[in-house]
């Protein structure tokens, strides 16, 4: 029926069928003809490109980022053949635009370590839009606009009128947004990659479109945001063509029970990594895929290691499987037991797996790619080796707990391309077979035990790229083979035991990107030939023992980023062809011996981020244009002798974030547009000399934590604008001239946790400044540092509310008042208290309980009264107390001694203590100037870090038992003014090498000279004077004491000879011998100690201690007829003190070359023979006593050159003839004859005048003219007098000056090198004015 309703009859539709059927051939053929006439008329033309879809090109092309040669055959008019496009050979029809962007070399030049890195290679690419011509392509069947940047536009709609495209690659393009389901109409499509990289923010909602393109074999959706598309597994899988599908990281969600039954059964690869959704479910269903080839499940966190069980033993066809980062845990046999022989490629790296490598590879086939790092797999080396075949050409087993030596049978695995055994435990060397993987492209054998040194034959891996043999214990040098390696692009040989130069054949590795050698012995010049490494990106030689100048050629290397040439013993100047390194972006130079100026060339350097020059000898100022480098983050350049000012460009350098200038000579003040560099985290301008007052555009540096300007000559005080640094942390200003902090000025600073204001001018009352501290109920915790300034009155009791002190030092002030509880009350956090050296009185009661448990206490010279504070007793966590001269008195509380063993430092000096010694702390113990009485306590000798023990000056008796033996850390021991007696015991077996100074002097000790001395090499100073020693000076002192710089053995009994060999104590500067009963002559070769020819200009401590400001080194030396003690000023005093013996023999001529000695006492001897005639060449002597001998002979004129002579006795000798007063030094001496006395032979002022000066008297007539005459020589004998004196006070009140004053000292010391002989010269030629104006008038 509706047959013949729909036709009336059986040939009218047999009719109408026919008729039909013409119409639409002939529309095909019409079709057809026109088409093949337009191609065949652009062929006669000589032309196969469409006018129209070539200006459409055109027009896409103008909206594309062009780095220059990406369209550069997109000329002429035929289109088809331009760089990625491809026309119909009938239609003539564009079907194919590429226009992926081609300069590849951009991105996989560097080793990209994840899509994120890909992503800001795109982003730092120039922007390109797609152009709406892009619709007139209608017949495209073939388009690819990846790794573009579009900037995250979103995909346009128009693609999808592109019905005829086959494949469409939108990948890593940076386009952003939902992706359209128009795309869907796209029903041809065969194709389709929209991956993104990690920062893409592309998206669909759900997939529903992807089921109209059932003709899909491949779909990368990677890194696209599919969280809302929960239909995803079901539209998937209606696709049963599909053979790729790719949705790495595509953050897909779960996918709930029931699953569809299993459809991609064309399936071959499939990624779902990154997808944390994964479970059992999931993987059961992927048991279905048996055609699957390439599985990559990783990071996808917790897999259960039973469903993965089920599921490989199902996928009959795999061959490649990652499963890396997933946390897998268990026995690795279990992964692997259902796994078919055919797998060729496995990831299992970064999961909890354990278990024996070498028994689960026997259930593989031939591998080809094997990578199982971080886990806690085990093995042998060598047994896990000789399980591969040769078809293996990737293997790493990094970071497991393989062990043993890598065995020869590596020499089968011929096709080994990858190897990475890093950071396991092998040990021995690298085999020589390894010479025979030729095809190795890549070894990293770093973080392992491995030794030995690197074998020849690594010169024939001359495909390797990658080589890391770093975290060793390789010796030996890097052979010139390695120049071999032409194909090297990356070579890390750090933190290893490589000695020698580096070779120049290293030269030969053009294509090298990275070296690292740094971390070894290395020794020798930095080779020229590294100027032919034109390909190089970092260089690091750091921590090696390299020498020598960095050569010129450095400026080669014009790709050069990232070079640290750190701490080696580079010297000379730093390259004017270093301006030539454009692309640098660190260069660290520190702990070298560099020197020269910074050159100019740097300005050129405009990618420098980080740039460092410290702890080097530069000498200059810092270049002007320093202030070029506007990428500058990082400008270290401390610890030089930079000069000059800080030059205003510097303030350019706004992205600059660390500067640290200090501890050199700067001058001049701190340039105002310093408050210019608004991201600087940390300012350090200390130890210069800056001068002026701090600017107020300081307060822009808003992001400013740390700023310190401590020991400079700064003057004023902090600006008020200081109220805006709140993100400051640490300031110190100590040691300027401030005078004043302002109140408020840094009260709502309340993220500083250090103020260091200590060394100033700071004068007024201390409630002023403390007004001016933060104020923060939830601030940091606050250290505060206020010694050593003016400040005066009370301490305020309101000090007890700063909840967040942690450490309180008001010490060296005017402070005075009563300090009680209530300046304690809510100090909680305190740990460090100093409140020394005030006028304080410190009232606290016994049972008084600390709110607080401090590590350091300090009132030294305060008044704490009688007894002994009960309340430090409640302080178990202190390690530093110091109480010196506050007047107690009185025993020790017994519980004392419970503290003082777990105490690093006590100092109860100064007191009247009395009663038996405490126990002794952990380090440092000062109880001088008490009344302690007993024997030294037996625990003594069990103090292995005790370092200074000082007890002089007080009642200690008995015996010196060998307590110090063991004590194998001290330094200083000082026992001296006290009442020991009989032998200093020996020492055996153990002995104090670490002791630098020893004083025993004035006790009662008895015996012979102490021998465990012999093995005390490091000692500097010996004092055992005042003593009943009976022994000869031992020879062995001259030979083990070569540090020794003060020897006192005064006032014993030693007898004999002078050693000859105590003169190879070349570095001594005060030798006394005196009040013995020494004998013979005296040796000539004490002319040759080196500190005594030389004048002294270091005032730094003798004592080379932890801390120097533990123990003041002293020494009381008789010159000027006084006993004088030397402390702080000791390392500038030179002496030699041999009076009171029964020497014989002449004073030895060598003596006069000691030109830096300041005192001689040889008196009281019996010396005999003549003064030295040279004597006045000892120009820095002060006193000079040769009285009580058998001298003879003249007074030597050169005593007129001693300017600083200012004690002289030579009485009681056989001298004879005038003494030479005319003139010079000797003039100042005429009011004294008693340092002549017993001379009878001696004349001439002040003594009697000589015989025949009658004879030349003035003539009566002349009385009037030589009256004149006598005035004037009383008038030059005034004028030199006054030099002399005048000299004499300048000289002691200047060097008063530099002691108190570091910064002062060191300027004067080397501004006297430069004037000493300038001032000389001027000096002498006055004196020899002088002088013959005196002869002339006589």
């Amino acid at each position: 029926m509706a047959a013949s309703g729909g036709c009336k009859g059986k040939s009218i539709c047999s009719k109408h069928v026919t008729m039909l059927t013409v119409v639409i051939m002939s529309f095909g053929v019409i079709s057809c003809c026109l088409g093949h006439g337009e191609g065949d008329r652009l062929r006669a033309e000589g032309k196969s490109c469409i006018e129209s879809e070539r200006r459409a090109l055109l027009d896409i092309k103008s909206d594309m980022y062009d780095s220059g040669e990406r369209f550069s055959t997109w000329i002429g008019e035929d289109c088809c053949r331009w760089r990625g496009v491809a026309c119909d050979n009938t239609t003539s029809h564009v079907i194919k635009l590429d226009l992926h962007y081609l300069d590849t070399h951009n991105f996989y030049t560097y080793d990209l370590d994840d899509e994120d890195d890909m992503c800001f290679m795109l982003e730092g690419m120039g922007a390109s839009k797609v152009n709406p011509a892009l619709r007139d392509l209608k017949h495209l069947k073939y388009l690819d606009l990846s790794m573009n940047n579009f900037s995250g536009s979103h995909i346009p709609h128009m693609i999808a009128s592109l019905v005829d495209l086959e494949y469409l690659n939108l990948s890593n393009a940076m386009f952003d947004g939902l992706i359209p389901p128009q795309l869907g109409n796209l029903s041809n499509l065969h194709y389709l990659d929209l991956g993104g990289c990690g920062l893409s923010d592309l998206r669909a909602d759900d997939l529903d479109w992807l089921s109209q393109i059932p003709s899909l074999k491949y779909i990368d959706m990677s890194f696209v945001n599919l969280s809302k598309a929960t239909n995803w597994l079901h539209q998937v899988n209606w696709i049963p063509s599909l053979n790729v599908l790719r949705l790495k990281w595509a953050n897909l969600p779960y996918v709930p029970s029931p699953l569809p039954p299993f459809n991609l059964t064309s399936i071959i690869k499939l990624d779902l990594s990154g997808y944390s959704n994964l479970n059992t479910t999931i993987l059961r269903w992927l048991s279905h895929a048996s055609s699957l080839v390439y599985l990559d499940l990783s990071h996808c966190s917790l897999v259960d290691i039973e469903s993965l069980q089920v599921t490989l033993g199902a996928l009959s066809n795999l061959k490649e499987l990652d499963l890396q980062y997933n946390d897998i845990k268990g026995e690795i046999f279990r992964i692997k037991m259902n796994v078919s022989r055919s797998f060729k490629h496995l990831d299992l790296s970064w999961n909890s797996l354990s278990g024996d490598i070498a028994q689960i590879l026997w259930s593989l086939g031939p591998l080809e790619y094997l990578a199982l790092d971080g886990n806690e797999l085990n093995g042998h080396i060598s047994e896990i080796v000789k399980i591969f075949s040769s078809s293996l050409r990737y293997l790493s087993l990094r970071s497991n707990h393989i062990t043993g030596k890598i065995s020869q049978t590596m020499e089968n695995l011929t096709n080994l391309e990858y190897l990475d055994l890093s950071d396991n435990n092998i040990i021995g060397g690298i085999p020589t077979v390894f010479g025979d993987l030729i095809n190795l492209e890549s070894l990293r054998l770093s973080g392992n035990n491995i030794s030995g040194q690197i074998p020849e034959t690594i010169g024939n891996l001359t495909n390797l790229k990658y080589l890391d043999l770093s975290n060793n214990n390789i010796i030996g040098g890097i052979s010139t083979v390695f120049g071999d390696l032409i194909n090297l692009e990356s070579l890390r040989l750090q933190k290893n035991k490589i000695s020698r130069q580096i070779p120049e054949t290293i030269g030969n590795l053009n294509n090298l990107e990275y070296l690292d050698l740094s971390y070894n012995n290395i020794i020798g010049d930095i080779p020229m030939t590294f100027g032919n490494l034109g390909k190089l990106e970092s260089l690091l030689l750091l921590n090696n023992n390299i020498s020598g100048q960095i050569p010129e050629t450095i400026g080669n290397l014009t790709n050069l980023k990232y070079l640290d040439l750190s701490s080696n013993n580079i010297t000379r100047g730093i390259p004017i062809a270093f301006g030539d390194l454009i692309k640098l972006e660190n260069l660290i130079l520190l702990g070298n011996k560099i020197s020269g100026q910074i050159p100019e060339t740097i300005e050129n350097l405009t990618n420098l981020k980080y740039l460092d020059l410290s702890f080097n000898n530069i000498t200059g100022g810092i270049p002007i244009t320093f202030g070029n480098l506007m990428n500058l983050e990082r400008l270290l350049l401390q610890q030089n002798y930079i000069s000059g000012q800080i030059p205003k460009t510097i303030g350019n350098l706004t992205n600059l974030e660390y500067l640290d200038l200090s501890y050199n000579n700067i001058i001049g003040g701190i340039p105002m547009n310093f408050g210019d560099l608004i991201n600087l985290e940390s300012l350090d301008l200390s130890q210069n000399k800056i001068s002026g007052q701090i600017p107020k555009t300081i307060g822009n540096l808003q992001n400013i934590q740390s700023l310190y300007l401590d020991d400079n000559f700064i003057i004023g005080q902090i600006p008020e604008t200081f109220n805006r640094l709140y993100n400051l942390q640490f300031l110190d200003v100590s040691r300027n001239h401030l005078t004043r902090l302002v109140p408020g000025t840094l009260q709502e600073l309340c993220n500083l946790s250090l103020i260091d204001l200590s060394h100033n001018h700071i004068g007024g009352e201390l409630i002023d400044l403390i007004d001016a501290l933060p104020d923060c109920k939830q601030g940091a915790s606050l250290d505060i540092h206020i010694s050593g300034n003016n400040l005066s009155g009370i301490v305020p009791s309101s000090m007890g509310q700063l909840s967040a002190l942690r450490t309180l030092d008001l010490s060296s002030n005017l402070l005075e008042g009563n300090i009680i509880e209530a300046h304690f009350s809510k100090l909680t956090n305190l740990i460090y208290l100093d409140i020394s050296y005030n006028s304080l009185n410190v009232i606290l009661s016994d049972d008084w309980l600390p709110p607080f448990n401090a590590n350091l206490i300090i009132m030294s010279s305060c008044h704490l009264g009688t007894r002994f504070p009960a309340w430090i007793q409640t302080q178990t966590n202190l390690k530093y107390l110091s109480l010196s001269e506050v007047g107690l008195s009185g025993n020790l509380p017994t519980w004392f001694s419970d503290i003082s063993t777990s105490l690093w430092y006590l100092n109860l000096s100064s007191n009247n203590l009395n009663g038996p010694l405490p126990s002794a702390p952990m380090e440092v113990m000062d109880l001088t100037n008490n009344s302690f009485v007993g024997p030294i306590p037996l625990s003594f000798a069990n103090g292995p870090y005790l370092q200074i023990l000082s007890l002089s000056h007080n009642n200690i008796n008995g015996s010196l038992f060998s307590f110090f033996c063991n004590l194998n850390s001290l330094r200083v021991l000082d026992l001296s003014n006290n009442n020991l007696s009989g032998k200093v015991s020996k020492c055996h077996k153990s002995f104090p090498t670490s002791l630098q100074s020893l004083h025993l002097n004035h006790n009662n000790l008895s015996g012979r000279f102490p021998s465990f001395l012999k093995h005390c090499e490091q000692l500097v100073t010996l004092d055992l004077g005042e003593n009943n020693l009976f022994d000869e000076i031992p020879t062995w002192m001259g030979e083990n004491l070569l540090s020794l710089r003060v020897l006192s053995l005064k006032s014993n009994l030693f007898y004999g000879t002078i050693p000859v060999h105590i003169a190879n104590l070349t570095s001594l500067q005060v030798l006394d011998l005196s009040f013995n009963n020494l004998s013979g002559s005296i040796p000539s070769s004490l002319g040759n100690y080196n500190a005594m020819v030389e004048i002294q200009h270091d005032t730094t401590s003798l004592l080379h201690l932890v801390d120097g400001g533990y123990y003041g080194e002293s020494i009381v030396i008789t010159a000027k007829g006084y006993d004088i003690q030397y402390t702080t000023i000791l390392s500038l005093v030179t002496s030699i003190d041999l009076s009171n013996n029964n020497l014989s023999g002449e004073i030895p001529r060598e003596l006069t070359k000691l030109h830096g000695l300041h005192f001689l006492n040889l008196s009281k001897n019996h010396l005999r023979g003549t003064i030295p005639e040279k004597i006045g060449s000892m120009e820095q002597l002060e006193s000079l006593d040769l009285s009580m001998n058998n001298l003879t002979g003249d007074i030597p004129s050169s005593f007129s050159s001693l300017n600083f002579l200012s004690h002289l006795n030579l009485s009681h000798n056989n001298l004879s003839g005038r003494i030479p007063t005319a003139g010079g030094q000797m003039s100042t001496f005429i009011d004294d004859p008693s340092i002549y006395d017993g001379n009878e032979y001696l004349c001439g002022t002040p003594l009697p005048e000589c015989p025949g000066d009658a004879a030349h008297q003035s003539p009566p007539h002349a009385a009037d003219e030589q009256k004149e005459k006598n005035g004037d020589r009383l008038e030059t004998v005034w004028e030199i007098t006054s030099i002399v004196m005048g000299f004499v006070v300048g000289f002691w009140s200047f060097v008063g000056t530099m002691i108190m004053k570091q910064s002062i000292r060191i300027a004067f010391f080397r501004f006297f090198d430069k004037a000493y002989d300038w001032c000389y010269a001027q000096l002498a030629v006055v004196c020899a004015r002088l002088k013959s104006k005196q002869q002339s008038v006589t």
